[in-house]
């Protein structure tokens, strides 16, 4: 459950720093190389959670997670001053605590 959430963070991640409207890298990746990130991090996780859950509740499971990240990295994005490494780091912290303590 562990790795299928950091795997998850980082394909939300990646999807954030192509956009226009981040501060946290300068130059922004290809649009098609981060949604390609995405799409194998969303795959990858799904596949890790077909262990634990049916297949439906392993996409339905993906699909909440990848709308909390989303939501929570602009959030934090807004309101945390930081540069790419802490925050990524913030991240995966706040990722690895919720999956440990039962949060999905």
């Amino acid at each position: 459950m562990t790795i299928s959430v950091l795997i998850l963070w980082i394909g939300c991640l990646a999807v954030f720093l192509s956009s226009p409207n981040q501060t946290l890298i300068i130059k922004q990746p290809n649009k098609s190389i981060t949604w390609s990130i995405f799409s194998v991090s969303c795959s990858a996780s799904w596949y890790l959670l077909l262990a634990s859950y049916p297949a439906i509740t392993a996409a339905l499971v993906v699909l909440s997670i990848v709308m909390a990240f989303w939501t929570i990295i602009v959030i934090a994005h807004g309101h945390l001053k930081i540069q790419l490494l802490p925050f990524v780091s913030l991240g995966a912290v706040f990722s690895i605590g919720l999956a440990q303590l039962g949060g999905l």
